[in-house]
């Protein structure tokens, strides 16, 4: 039988958890007034939660998780909570690029459909979180003028990871993108923060990043991390 810390091991941050109705309803009686009311139509409506980092005060037993609502007076609000790994009934990864692509805001339509169909010239795959995964998933208007877009994505190798940072480089002059880098082990960093060390041009590459995975953050070098990978696609 697998243990706590096995079961919560297997979920990595952004990822996407269906929770059980007992969940729910403990959630529910754990919030305020106003986020009582939100925490139920949630639950009413079947929507999604979102894994997080984990809290430090977490029990082996909980896994963290998020919920958004849509901006209010040019605020982010947002829900951070836990519940018990046992009552997660359905997981997934992120969603895929191209499947939220027709609910991007019209202005970023063809750059993003140009820079998924480079992406998957070259054997790439970008998975989408934040503001645009939340329109997705819940049809609430959670994209603004100011919104960016937030892509994750898995190198298999240092060439891998060096043909993506090329693509989003040139396509961030068109798009207001963000989002992160993920290493085999689930270690994110930030892929602008990576590029910012890159023009460093430390041969060495002793550059330190920001290192994020369920248990915290932590500053590593991108040698250390470039380990990680595969050397050849």
């Amino acid at each position: 039988m697998s243990t706590y810390v096995e079961q919560v091991e297997q979920f990595q941050r952004h990822d996407l958890v269906w929770l059980s109705h007992q969940a729910w309803e403990m959630l529910a009686m754990a919030q305020s007034p106003v986020w009582q009311h939100a925490v139920r139509d949630w639950q009413q409506q079947e929507w999604p939660a979102v894994v997080r980092r984990r809290d430090s005060d977490a029990a082996e037993s909980e896994l963290c998780i998020g919920l958004e609502l849509p901006p209010q007076d040019g605020q982010r609000r947002r829900l951070a909570t836990r519940v018990s790994v046992e009552h997660v009934i359905e997981h997934q990864s992120g969603l895929a690029l191209n499947t939220v692509l027709p609910l991007a805001l019209p202005e970023w339509q063809n750059d993003l459909r140009a820079l998924q169909q480079d992406a998957a010239a070259h054997g790439l795959r970008f998975r989408v979180y934040g503001a645009l995964s939340w329109q997705f998933l819940t049809g609430q208007p959670h994209l603004q003028n100011v919104s960016q877009i937030d892509l994750l994505f898995r190198p298999a190798s240092q060439l891998q990871l060096q043909l993506t940072l090329q693509l989003l480089s040139c396509f961030q002059q068109r798009l207001p993108l963000d989002g992160e880098i993920l290493f085999p082990q689930g270690q994110a960093v930030s892929w602008r923060a990576w590029n910012l060390a890159d023009s460093a041009g430390d041969v060495q590459q002793e550059q330190k990043v920001l290192v994020k995975d369920q248990m915290g953050a932590r500053l590593c070098s991108q040698r250390d991390m470039l380990a990680l990978l595969a050397q050849s696609a």
